[in-house]
Order: structure tokens, then sequence, then C-alpha cells
């Protein structure tokens, strides 16, 4: 791997990390169109501090937010201590299919034919989930919440909900935004409570894996590329990160997610088109 490579690899992570595109299948989609040969090991190491820079761009940008939530224990705020409640509960699924499904997600979802179909269905689910207006408040909705005509705020119901959509994204192809901002309008919230929560509910997801790979670095279960490649990967995954999460805050809660979709549907089909010449 070269010094361009690990570059393209980490603008790639930040940019796809956040837009609702799916950044694992484009890791993958890149690895194999660039021809990038890396060991497995230091492939699985690599991702996961590609992952680091957009969790430092996460930490600086809701920097406040996150202050709030984790001194609400400690002080009278039942607001954000109920918020951080959630955001635990959040990351309980996602935690329990890495721990189940993560093999086998490695052996049987990297092929260029199951990440073609995946981006279809996050196409399609960007599409379903603006189709979910204040006119019309969703199937999905009334079976999620038969008493309750909107979701003003987040329940435990809808936030194990939104977790599972996260718990999904296991799979390259299955964008983890894109799942789970949709699913959140299609349980009631508005755009711009859709997207705050799913950008605050990695955190833990993206934090402990960091945390668990670098004690797998130390002890020599896992490896890392050259710390040079590595610091021009993690920059890179950065400094896209802070530039895509700026601009979809902007940009979410005036346009929404359905723009995404035609490019998904369109690179679904090259995707599927690349691996039946394969």
């Amino acid at each position: 791997m070269t010094l361009l490579h690990a570059f393209t690899l980490g603008i790639l992570q930040g940019l796809t990390e956040f837009l609702p595109i799916s950044s694992s299948g484009h890791l993958v989609l890149a690895e194999q169109l660039l021809g990038i040969h890396i060991d497995p090991q230091n492939m699985q190491g690599l991702n996961i501090m590609l992952h680091a820079g957009t969790l430092l761009a996460l930490v600086i940008i809701y920097f406040q937010t996150w202050t709030r939530l984790l001194l609400s224990p400690f002080t009278k705020d039942k607001p954000n201590k109920n918020m951080l409640l959630l955001l635990i509960l959040a990351t309980i699924p996602a935690g329990v299919a890495g721990v189940l499904f993560e093999d086998a997600v490695a052996v049987y979802f990297q092929s260029l034919l199951s990440i073609g179909l995946a981006f279809l269905m996050t196409g399609l689910v960007l599409l379903l989930g603006e189709c979910c207006t204040e006119k019309n408040k969703t199937i999905l909705q009334k079976i999620l919440h038969p008493r309750t005509p909107a979701a003003k705020h987040l329940t435990v119901r809808s936030t194990i909900t939104i977790g599972c959509a996260q718990a999904l994204a296991l799979v390259p192809g299955l964008s983890r935004s894109g799942l789970t901002i949709s699913t959140g309008r299609m349980i009631g919230l508005d755009r711009k409570q859709a997207l705050d929560f799913s950008f605050l509910m990695v955190v833990p997801v993206i934090g402990g894996a960091t945390v668990l790979t670098l004690i797998d670095v130390l002890h020599g279960a896992i490896t890392l590329p050259s710390l040079q490649i590595t610091s021009a990967a993690v920059s890179a995954s950065f400094a896209s990160s802070v530039l895509s999460i700026l601009f979809l805050r902007r940009y979410i809660v005036h346009r929404g997610l359905a723009v995404f979709a035609p490019y998904l549907i369109a690179l679904s089909v090259l995707t599927i088109f690349l691996s039946a010449t394969q």
C-alpha cells in the first residue's frame, strides 16, 4: 500500500461514513478496483484506525453535546440523562451483532455481488424514509407505535428499532447513517432529530471497536501498517469526516437523503455487473 492509497482510503472513509452511501461497501470496492493488496490483519487494523479518524471528528463537532450527556448523571439534567440512557440502549444491538456475526460477515458478505445488492437495499431504504412526511406517517410507524400518531420524542421501542438498523450496517454496502436516519424518519422523527441521534449513537460503537483493536494490536493479534501509512489514512479520514458532517447537518434538514438513492442504485447496477465479469 502506498501513501496515495492510504490517503484515498482515508478520504473515502470520511465521506462515506456519514454520507448515506456505506463506507464499508466503498472501501471494499475501492480495495478491489485499485488493486490494493494488504495482509488481512493489517487491513482490519487499518479499517478501525480509519474509523478512529471519524470518531475524532464526531467528538469534536458534538463536544458540547457529549459534555452535557456525560455530566448529566451527576446533575439534575433529566433530559440529557434520559438521552444518555437511550444512546447506551441503542448501541446494544450493534454490539451483539458484532460479537456474534462479525466473522460470518467477513466470510460471506465481501463479494461484489453481495455489496451490489446491499447498495440497492440502502438506496430503496433512503427513498422509503423520505416518503415519511408529516402528512404520511407510514406503515412502519403504525406497526412500531400503534398508539402514537407522531413520535416527537425518542422512546425505548424506537431507540431499539434504530439500534437494530445500525446493527444491519455490519454488512458492507448497507449504510449505517442511511439506515439509522431513514429508520428514525420512518418512526416519526424529524430530519434533525434523526441525524443527530444517528451521529451520537455511533460514537460508543466506534469507540469500543477502536479500544478493542488497540488491545489486539498490543497483544499482537492484529497488526497495523507503517506509522506513515496509518497517519496519512487517519488524517485524511478526520478531515473528510469533518467536511461531510458539517455538510449533512446543513443539507439534510432542508433536502433529505433521497437525492443519494439514484447514485446508490446506479452503483449497485455497476457493482453487480462487475461481479458478473469476474
